[in-house]
Order: structure tokens, then sequence, then C-alpha cells
């Protein structure tokens, strides 16, 4: 896969969240499904912020943390966010997260690694992917909080926008 490419595909996978996240009414960014669950706001929050997170890590072998261990952690205190926020975060940590690639050349991409906390030391487009892995698991732990919250959704928010 080149970097376009992976470009191409991530684009397409992050599309939909924008609208997904518009899809949470204002007075439910409080709700959550059990009582160790992220509330609507922070799941938002987190989607974004795993973004910029990746984006430092492929980028610059920057991780805010050093371990999984630190990064549970680090979840146990994700802020909430309202859904206006959400978005322009989102927005901004997409954009980042995108712009990593531009200055990538394909041989970097596919054959240089990084120490990635999440996945040990591996190629960045190994830890690419699994950002975006990442995203998708959240995208679709959001669609189910919809659900529950009696939002009408369907596939098509998943996947389309």
């Amino acid at each position: 896969m080149t970097v376009h490419q992976f470009q191409d595909y991530a684009r397409t996978v992050l599309a939909p969240t924008e609208p997904m996240f518009r899809l949470v009414p204002e007075t439910k960014t409080d709700w959550k499904p059990t009582e160790s669950s992220f509330t609507a706001g922070q799941l938002m929050y987190h989607i974004a912020d795993a973004l910029h997170f990746n984006a430092d890590g492929i980028g610059k072998n920057k991780w805010a943390v050093p371990s999984m261990r630190h990064v549970f952690l680090a979840n146990r205190k994700t802020p909430g966010s309202s859904v206006a926020d959400a978005v322009q975060y989102y927005r901004a940590t997409s954009a980042e997260f995108l712009q990593v690639f531009n200055a990538m050349e394909d041989d970097e991409f596919q054959q240089g690694e990084v120490d990635s906390v999440q996945i040990g030391r591996a190629q960045k487009w190994r830890v690419a992917l699994f950002a975006l892995e990442h995203h998708c698991n959240h995208k679709a732990e959001l669609f189910m909080y919809l659900k529950l919250m009696g939002v009408a959704v369907s596939t098509k928010n998943l996947y389309i926008g």
C-alpha cells in the first residue's frame, strides 16, 4: 500500500465520524450504557484525541504515554465534550492525522518503524492501520450508543455518513 492509497482509505474511514458526532443529542453527552463506560461526550473526545495521539506517534515516534498501562490510566481521565467541541476537535485531529503522511515517502511508510505503545516496534503502515482499526472500533461503539439512546441510525451512518 502506498502513502497515497492509505490516505484515500483513511479519508473514507474517517468521513462518517463527524456526521455521527452530530447525531448525539446535546442533552445526552453525559449518557453512558454502563457505569464503567465512557460517556458519549468522553467517547467523542477519545475518538478525536486518539488521532492526535497516533499522529504524533507515527510522525515523530513521540507517544504521550510510555505503556498500555498508562493508556488505560489516562483513559480514566478522559474529559467529556459537547457535540460542537467534539466536532471542532475531531476536524483538527483528523486533519493532523492525515497531514502526517503528506511529508512521508512510500519507503518510509512501508519500511520505516516506530516504537508504538499499542503493538510494540512495527512498520509505520501497520501502526497507521492499527490507528484506523481503533477508530473504527470506537466509531462502532458510538453507533451502538446512538441506538441505545433511541436515535434512528443505520449502517449508512456508520460507513457513509
